[in-house]
This record gives C-alpha cells, structure tokens and sequence, in this order.
C-alpha cells in the first residue's frame, strides 16, 4: 500500500509506475527504461500539443527539445515526480485545447474538458504542490472559453466539467485509501509536510529571483554527471537561452490570432511556466530536478519559434517587397536560432554517446562494470557484500539515503522507511519522534540481519546519520545491545546482529 508500507514524502504516483517497472523486471535498468519510454511518449505528446495549439511545422521541434531537454539532464533528475508529472500535464493541456474550438459557431466538448481534469487532477497523487498546475491548466481553459465563444454560460459549463473530471479521480484515490485502510498514511504524511516542508530555508526575493534564472543556464541541472570521468559539454547554458529566444519569438507571432485563440495559448502556457516556477518556490530547496516540471511548456513555446520561422520564411501576405524581404531575413534569423538550440542540447549528449560507445560496443562491458564506473558504485558494492553474507529470506535495515540497495541486494528492507533523509535530520520535531519510534519497533519486531549507517556527507554534503541515529536514543540502545559492528564498506558501516 502507497506511503502506508513504504514511507515517500512525495506522493504514491512515483510509487506505482515504479512498481510498474519492477513488476517486469526487478532491477535498476528496468526503472531506467520504463522512464526513457515514458518520456519519450511525452516527448511525442509534446509535438502533438504543440501542433494543436500552433502549426504542424511546430511539433517536431517541440518534441526534439523535450527529448533532447530531458536526455541531457543529471540522471538524479530522471525518475522524479517532475518528469513522470510531465506526461499528464501535457494530456490535460491537449485535452482543454481541444474541447473548444473558434469557428461559427464555436464547438465546445464537455466530454474533453472532463478528460483534461481527470488528467490534471492526478498530478495531486505526485506533489501536493501541483495544485497549483492544475489550477492554471483550469484558469487556462476558463479563458479560452470566454474568447472563442464570449458566453459566461458556456465557461462556466467549461470549467464545471474540467473540475467535476479533477474532483472524480481524487475522490476515487481517496477512497481506495479509505478501503484499504491507508487514511492514516495520509493524514500521517500531511503532518510531515505541515511540520517540515519546506525544506529550504527561508530565502529573500532576490534570492529566490537568483535562483530561478539558474533555469537559463542548462535547465538548472548538472549534464548527466552520472560518471565523473566522462566530460561535461556544456556550451552557452546548454541551449537553454535560445530556447527563451525562440519562445519569445513565437509569442511575436502567434499571439494575436482571431477570436482570441493567441491571448488563449498563452495563457495556458505562460501559466503554467509561472506555477511550475511558483512550485519550485515554495519547496524552497531549488534542487536540479524541480526545475524539470517546466520543460514542457517551454518546449512548446520553443516549437512555436521554429514554426514561426517557417512562416515568415513562406508568407507572402504583404505586396511589399520590403516587408516580404524583412519577413524572410526574421524567418531566417529564428531558424538559426532553432539549429543552434537544437545543436547545443545535443552536443552536451556526445560525450556520454562516445562513452556507451567504447563501453558497450567496442569493450563489450557488462552491466555491472558500467555501474562500478560511475557515482553509485560503493551502492553495488555494499549490496554485494550483504548478498554474500545473508540469505534471500533475511531482511536489512539502512539508517541512510540509499534506497537503491535494497533493490541491488535482493533482500528487503524491515522496516517501512527506504531511505531516512526527510525525518532524520528534524531533531525535536513531532516526524522525528513518531517516525523514530515506528522505525525503533518495526527494527525489533523484524530483527533484521543487517543495520546500516552511512557515514557523514553521503550521498551529499551535509548528511549526519550517525548523530541521526544516536540521538534516537531507544533505537542507538538496541542496536548497540543486539548488533556488533563487523565491517566498512566504502561510505557504509555495517553492524550485525548478535545471533
């Protein structure tokens, strides 16, 4: 059961399309797959919007950027709630473009505003904070309604449907976790966000300014840096500055249609940018990853620079040779813009290319060889030393942040918490206290073979399980009772239980 038997401070949709993936293979390549085919089906959805909602000379480009966006980014940014959320954005988004439509008289679908709720809705079951995504998708179609049609009863119809679609799958999930007894998870968890969320310090306005525009510079994220012997490319932010260029450029272009279908496309898309970066505000933390929930309308908008360079490279509207020639020499200027765009984000791939190149193919490698290479590596290798040591019936407990080797060991994990970053560190709080007495019980009822500290700065600076643990008192007692250290294993100290 979602966040009863595991503990996430996220919300259970990374847990069940994580579940998903297992469910076909047991092991970190098959969440890595699952990912990449996940977001290459939003990549495409991506085109298809951007098509919807600009020109079909806009849906390869938009794909292309959110592909390329999304294979360069730091691989701690890719099986994240952002980037699974990307996917239901982009269907709500399409869904609300489509339920109505300009013409004479103007058609509206019921049936389509419904679909784009229940789409917008389930980004309540990945981050609480997505709230916010869902209210601009919403606004976004209560304007695009009062401009095609100008009629406050057809809105109103509009957003009644988009609403009642939100409303039904969030009453759905709340009643599975009613059913299945997993309230209390819920109201459990809500306390945790109430008590330690956010979990960045307070941050003044140009701060918090400073820390947005690093979105800009290469998506605010690390290339890859998956292994620190492969080089990182990144030229000119990546690409992301041209990106805004081309953006702004199809704002130019495309914002004064008739029928106020232009000022309808931006406000879903502006929007929605502006309560992505709302969200990665109020968490406060400005990690690489939460910045990856506005890679999809920032695609789009790209997309739109390069249709828009089309078109002014093919128009003839004006008789004036002039302003056919200014068209042109615009139409040419933002198709550069575009190439170069699209050359930077895929230039910062070539090293990691080259990489799996000599690894895979020419050194023929295993699995298990590409990942001693890279930054996860003393996560295998602890994993192998408990596989040696235990039988696959035993259970281990880690007091760390490296979840990952539950999974690399095969041997499950005794108590309900894969990884103690959130809780731990909140000394005196209300979720240190209850969350240190579940783990404390759960640790003597299941006895598990192993407990297991990481030492201080892993897997980032300014991680101090070991005094986490120690100021647990009930739980630092038992274990020093009933385990007996036996062996270091890079960043982990492992201690064995007694009998």
């Amino acid at each position: 059961m979602p966040i009863r038997d595991c503990f996430e401070s996220k919300g259970p949709g990374v847990m069940v399309l994580y579940a998903v993936a297992l469910s076909i293979s047991f092991s970190t390549v098959a969440v890595h797959a699952f990912t990449l085919i996940w977001q290459a089906i939003t990549a495409a959805m991506v085109g298809w919007t951007a098509r919807a909602m600009f020109h079909p000379s806009a849906a390869l480009p938009a794909a292309a950027f959110y592909w390329l966006i999304y294979a360069g980014i730091n691989y701690w940014s890719m099986n994240q709630a952002e980037t699974f959320s990307n996917l239901f954005i982009v269907l709500a988004l399409y869904a609300a473009w489509r339920a109505v439509r300009a013409g004479e008289p103007p058609a509206r679908d019921l049936r389509l505003s419904f679909i784009s709720g229940v789409c917008a809705g389930i980004l309540m079951w990945f981050k609480y904070t997505f709230a916010l995504l869902i209210a601009a998708i919403g606004v976004g179609l209560l304007a695009q309604t009062w401009l095609v049609t100008r009629s406050p009863i057809a809105t109103v119809r509009s957003g009644a449907a988009f609403a009642i679609g939100a409303l039904v799958i969030n009453a759905l999930v709340l009643a599975y976790f009613a059913l299945v007894g997993g309230v209390p998870a819920l109201i459990e968890q809500l306390n945790v966000f109430r008590e330690l969320f956010p979990l960045g310090p307070p941050r003044t306005f140009p701060e918090i300014v400073q820390f947005l525009w690093r979105f800009t510079d290469n998506g605010a994220d690390l290339t890859a840096d998956y292994k620190p012997t492969v080089a990182q490319w990144t030229f000119f932010g990546g690409g992301f500055p041209l990106l805004f260029v081309l953006a702004v450029l199809g704002m130019a272009r495309f914002i004064r249609p008739l029928n106020g279908v232009g000022a309808a496309r931006y406000t879903y898309l502006l929007g929605l940018f502006i309560a992505g970066l709302a969200v990665v505000a109020i968490q406060a933390k400005y990690v690489q990853y939460h910045f990856s929930i506005l890679h999809g309308p920032l695609a789009i908008m790209a997309g739109a620079g390069v249709a828009a360079a089309w078109l002014w490279w093919h128009e003839r509207a004006s008789p004036a040779a002039i302003a056919v020639a200014a068209r042109r020499a615009l139409g040419i200027a933002a198709m550069l813009v575009g190439a170069g765009a699209f050359a930077l984000l895929a230039i910062r791939m070539l090293p990691w290319v080259h990489d799996a190149y000599i690894n895979v193919i020419v050194q023929g490698k295993s699995l298990r060889e590409i990942h001693l290479e890279s930054r996860v590596a003393p996560q295998l290798y602890v994993a192998e030393y408990i596989a040696e040591h235990t039988r696959p019936d035993e259970t281990i407990s880690l007091f760390a942040d490296a979840p990952w080797v539950y999974m690399l060991s095969d041997r499950r994990n005794a108590t309900r918490f894969p990884f103690a970053d959130v809780w731990a560190p909140a000394h005196g709080s209300w979720t240190n206290a209850e969350f240190g007495r579940q783990f404390y019980e759960q640790v003597v009822r299941n006895k598990p073979t192993y407990f297991i500290l990481s030492r201080d700065d892993y897997p980032w600076l300014g991680v101090r399980h070991i005094d986490n643990w120690k100021r647990l008192t009930d739980l630092h007692n038992y274990v020093e009772a009933n385990y007996r250290y036996e062996a270091e294993n890079g960043p982990f100290l492992l201690f064995r239980r007694k009998d």
